[in-house]
């Protein structure tokens, strides 16, 4: 698969690709971001990448650690190290690594190579690829940073036999998103995918999904690279999605980007049934299987106050107006629709009732 900006390979043999990477820049000219967690799963599938421990930046593993204090951190590492222009960074991890090291590499000398390695579903269905680099900042969500791509993006799906289920599932949601948005099909196979597939006894099959789950994506990106027109709609279910898990890691409760995001989706089909007619009965059946799969979030009054709050700062906003991405039909998005204090409100209220 390419780009006009990134080569994007699905590869089956990580070992020999890396050892290409590392005939192709000198070694001294290499530098490694990661976290703990790949480091202690995945460093051992290259020998190349173990024995570069001394170009290693190793960020604590999470979301909170996506801040204005790591990437500093980082340019340090690399003036220390002596990085040049001529240096590469490889993105070794999930989608935080992805953003900040991307964001670090774009900013450093004016803008150095780098390449993504994701390891986690969620960074290699959606956060490698596209070219959105950042940071958070305060309490919101990538409130800072550019769009630069990377030289390549490898894909090895064997890395997903190394998450937990709270981070398989998290990279499903972006999956089922790019159903929403792409077609009946493809949402329906995903769905059958994650209830009745055993992931390790069908790699195959799901290293297909994978490959269909980035095309899509490169579809959408191909002709709108800065998010003015088709692009937006890779946002479904972020408008809700990002304000809920902002709230929650403002108030210390654990949720993972695509747990918040696939319960977005459920309120943006409520108002997209509410303002675009979408079907009532797809409504109702895809917001149960989401719960099915994902379980079901409890939100005080308080919370629905501070969400609306963090909506009014999503970057897809224009004139102080909250816009977000609706559903004519599954496969049929539109952008820029705007959408009410009120509009929110009823669809928690509406949310709720599904618990019963």
């Amino acid at each position: 698969m390419q780009t006009n900006e990134s080569k994007i390979n699905i590869i089956e043999d990580f070992e020999k690709e890396i050892k290409n990477l590392f005939e192709k820049y000198s070694k001294s000219k290499i530098f490694i971001i990661s976290d703990e967690n790949i480091v202690k799963n995945c460093f051992h599938f290259s020998h190349e990448i173990v024995n570069l421990k001394e170009n290693t930046f190793i960020l604590n593993a999470g979301e909170s650690n996506k801040n204005l204090d790591n990437l500093s951190s980082i340019w340090e590492f690399l003036i220390k190290r002596k990085a040049d222009k001529k240096s590469v960074i490889l993105n070794f991890g999930g989608g935080v690594v992805c953003d900040i090291g991307g964001f670090a590499a774009s900013t450093f000398k004016r803008g150095i190579k780098f390449i993504n390695i994701p390891t986690t579903l969620l960074s290699q269905t959606d956060a490698a690829i596209g070219g959105k680099t950042g940071i958070n900042f305060n309490s919101y969500k990538n409130e800072i940073g550019i769009i630069n791509f990377p030289e390549q993006v490898l894909i090895f799906p064997e890395f997903i036999q190394t998450l937990d289920n709270e981070e398989l599932f998290s990279g499903y949601a972006e999956m089922i998103k790019h159903g929403f948005i792409s077609g009946k099909e493809f949402l329906d196979e995903v769905f059958a995918f994650i209830e009745t597939e055993n992931l390790q006894a069908n790699i195959g099959k799901f290293r297909n999904l994978i490959e269909r789950s980035v095309n899509i994506k490169l579809h959408f990106i191909k002709n709108d690279i800065f998010d003015s027109g088709e692009r937006k709609l890779l946002n479904f279910g972020h408008t809700f999605g990002h304000a809920i898990e902002s709230l929650f890691n403002e108030t210390n409760r654990k949720i993972t980007h695509g747990k918040a995001v696939a319960h977005g989706m459920i309120f943006e089909l409520f108002l997209s049934n509410q303002k675009l007619n979408y079907s009532l009965k797809d409504f109702l059946d895809y917001s149960q299987k989401i719960i099915r799969i994902y379980g079901f979030l409890s939100f005080k009054k308080e919370d629905i106050k501070n969400i609306i709050d963090l909506m009014f700062h999503d970057k897809k906003n224009s004139d102080d107006k909250i816009l977000t991405i609706l559903l004519k039909e599954t496969g049929i998005a539109t952008f820029d629709n705007e959408i009410s204090k009120k509009d929110i409100e009823e669809s928690f209220n509406f949310y709720m009732q599904l618990s019963k």
